[in-house]
């Protein structure tokens, strides 16, 4: 099998002027306007890179590519018309299939797409922001599923026959009757992109809104309290498990802005800022050194997987 050189898609660029090329305005039938006019609405620009705009179980999300993001992360995003925009948080990655999640709310959407159980008919496009240009939509022939070098599941496999897709449109969403069926995050030196397809897409929906941690209530239902040790303790779960709620609890404290009314987080050296409990401050603290007491008895396995050299036939 052909191994492909890949172009790891860096996805910083400034955001630029909407660039999708249009059909013929009087050839292209009503219906087909109004598909191409959602999926450019719902193609975002998440902080440099590409994401498409979901609709998951009854929530919002932008589906986008985990090497432009980590968990826990607050991203800035527009829609594709322009018209709208927001802050989203990143509430799950997935490394092997280069995916990222981030909830949104509906309110800073225009338009939506579905994930379909079952592969549509109609021609294969992408839409996303190359350089921060865009959204700029390309078209191309579905090669099937091929193998790449740094993710270790196969990709479904495009080659460009027009339009464009380069650093920034990492996490862009390709698209078949309207529908998300993919997300592209590679291209080679061939102009052939690679895209996490469509079962695999369902699958990380699936889990990411099953496994998601989240800060723990406390047994009274406190809004910010957390269970104490034993029933839930950290040293029982898996390293992303206690990142996660490590981020989260930060990104808690940072957001508890001093004066806002709201508690605030402690100065450098001084006391906690104004409308801060002490009770809850010393709360949240407990909680992330019992988080983070784990390392102190920590010990590492090592895997080290070995390929064989791939034969020139493939074979």
């Amino acid at each position: 099998m052909r191994r492909a050189t890949i172009i790891a898609l860096a996805c910083l660029a400034p955001i630029g002027s909407l660039l999708c090329p249009a059909l013929p305005g009087d050839a292209r039938p009503a219906g087909r306007k109004l598909e191409l006019d959602q999926v450019v609405a719902a193609s975002c620009h998440v902080n440099g890179c590409s994401g498409t705009a979901i609709e998951w179980e009854g929530a919002c999300y932008i589906i986008t590519a985990e090497h432009c993001f980590w968990v826990g992360q607050s991203v800035h995003f527009t829609t594709g018309d322009k018209l709208k925009g927001g802050i989203g948080t990143v509430i799950a990655d997935d490394k092997d299939l280069d995916l990222s999640l981030v909830r949104v709310d509906r309110d800073d959407l225009t338009q939506l797409v579905t994930v379909p159980a079952d592969l549509p008919s109609g021609e294969w496009s992408g839409v996303g922001y190359p350089k921060g240009k865009g959204p700029t939509r390309w078209r191309g022939k579905f090669l099937g599923a091929q193998r790449i070098t740094n993710l270790p599941r196969p990709r479904w496999a495009y080659k460009i026959d027009s339009g464009r897709f380069d650093n920034g449109s990492s996490g862009s969403g390709v698209f078949r009757g309207g529908c998300l069926v993919g997300v592209a995050t590679h291209m080679d030196k061939h102009d052939v992109i690679y895209a996490a397809p469509l079962h695999d897409i369902r699958g990380f929906l699936a889990r990411a809104g099953r496994d998601k941690p989240q800060p723990r209530l406390a047994k009274d239902g406190a809004a910010l309290g957390l269970q104490a040790a034993g029933e839930d303790d950290p040293r029982r779960w898996g390293d992303r498990d206690r990142t996660r709620e490590i981020l989260a609890l930060k990104e808690q404290l940072k957001n508890l802005k001093a004066g806002t009314g709201d508690p605030g987080p402690p100065g450098p050296a001084g006391p906690p800022g104004p409308g801060m409990d002490p009770a809850t401050l010393s709360q949240i603290l407990k909680r992330l050194d019992l988080l983070e007491d784990w390392t102190q008895n920590f010990r590492a396995t090592v895997r080290v997987r070995v390929h064989p050299k791939e034969q020139e036939n493939g074979e």
